[in-house]
């Protein structure tokens, strides 16, 4: 009889065992399901913790630093990032030693001359490169919400081989090079770990059109597509690859170009859902309210707004320099009157972007008026060309 309620206690553990090991499979399942991404075929990254030390790092800097309409950017998105969080290095941003043009604010002969002292509006990696994140403009702040709204109608032009289709909605770019191993840079280099993707930029220009630089498009139209809020979205240097299918627009034809004013418009496969951008002519500057800005994608990075510039030389019936920090992949960014954000011209061309030093390259530094600038065709006369 002892044997038998022996037996009887043996076969009852082993069932207890058994549906201990089915409520703890379930559990694991319910855990499981708790850090899969809310779009399709995405995996599940399994390090919670770092993901979540992360972002309670970044809200206690975004509050010391009091910018409230920060915080907004990682809501409701947290399980979506969970994945590139482990896929890209987390770095805190360290300043580019040295610019093309020197601190705009330092110079004598720049043509403002209203013997005003200028302060950054916001400050990029040095006092020597103006290249801010979005994530850096505050919606609570007028001039800063103003340009957020205006950066919603700039894309950057990328080949459509980068781009990867991970289900009917959703695509994922591909960021595996990143900026320093690309054009080996010296390390300490602004931006040296984000990806670089881009062949340049372009922005609206109609319901159906965008204008770029024409020497940005070296092969058809039918291999690139123009994708849309492409952007840092940490503070860490952390990048959303991943691009709604409503966030990209392809190419179709060229309706209208002028090789010497290297400026094209080119129609894409569908109306926009974004606005259209206004133009005014350059003139519209003057000395007393000297102050523009560019939106772009340099070097094919995420998208910067290169703030604290002004216009260096206005000579050129066609064309004016500038003290834009602008790279490769701002061909085609539109440069901006602070004072009324609007269009007055497009970057076309510049200043060297790096120089070899013997083992690496660098930032090289150079300052008005030995190095003249950032070139911007007029936009007035980029449409005139065009009629």
């Amino acid at each position: 009889m002892v044997r038998y309620f022996s037996l009887l206690f043996i076969v009852w553990s082993i069932n207890v065992s058994a549906q201990d090991q089915d409520s703890i499979a379930v559990k694991q399942k319910q855990s499981a399901k708790k850090f899969k991404f809310q779009k399709q075929n995405l995996d599940a990254f399994q390090d919670q913790k770092v993901f979540e030390e992360v972002i309670i790092e970044e809200q206690i800097l975004k509050e010391e630093q009091g910018n409230k309409g920060q915080s907004q950017l990682l809501e409701s998105n947290q399980d979506f990032y969970i994945q590139e969080i482990d896929s890209q290095t987390l770095y805190q941003q360290k300043a580019s030693p040295k610019s093309v043009i020197e601190d705009w604010r330092d110079r004598k002969d720049s043509i403002s001359k209203d013997g005003k002292e200028r302060t950054p509006r916001l400050k990029g990696p040095s006092d020597y490169d103006s290249r801010i994140e979005l994530i850096q403009f505050s919606q609570s702040t007028p001039w800063q919400n103003d340009i957020l709204t205006i950066s919603q109608s700039v894309g950057m032009i990328v080949e459509i081989e980068k781009l990867d289709q991970i289900s009917k909605d959703l695509y994922k770019l591909n960021i595996s090079q990143k900026l320093g191993e690309k054009f080996n840079l010296c390390e300490g280099i602004a931006f040296y770990n984000q990806p670089s993707v881009g062949e340049g930029t372009a922005f609206i220009f109609d319901k159906k059109s965008m204008l770029t630089a024409l020497h940005v498009f070296q092969r058809p139209l039918k291999y690139y597509a123009v994708i849309f809020d492409y952007k840092v979205i940490s503070m860490y240097g952390v990048v959303d690859s991943f691009i709604s299918k409503d966030d990209i627009y392809y190419p179709q034809e060229v309706t209208k170009k002028n090789e010497e004013m290297d400026a094209v418009v080119f129609s894409v496969d569908r109306n926009f859902n974004r606005p259209i951008l206004e133009w005014e002519k350059s003139t519209a500057i003057h000395k007393e309210k000297n102050e523009i800005y560019s939106i772009g994608y340099p070097n094919g990075l995420p998208i910067k707004v290169a703030l604290n510039a002004s216009i260096t030389e206005n000579e050129n019936y066609f064309y004016y320099y500038t003290s834009l920090d602008s790279f490769q992949g701002n061909s085609g960014s539109p440069v901006f009157n602070f004072y009324t954000n609007k269009v007055i011209g497009v970057l076309v061309s510049g200043e060297i972007d790096y120089r070899f030093n013997g083992s690496c390259y660098e930032i090289p530094s150079c300052a008005y008026p030995y190095c003249k600038g950032e070139k911007v065709m007029r936009m007035e006369e980029i449409v005139r060309n065009f009629q």
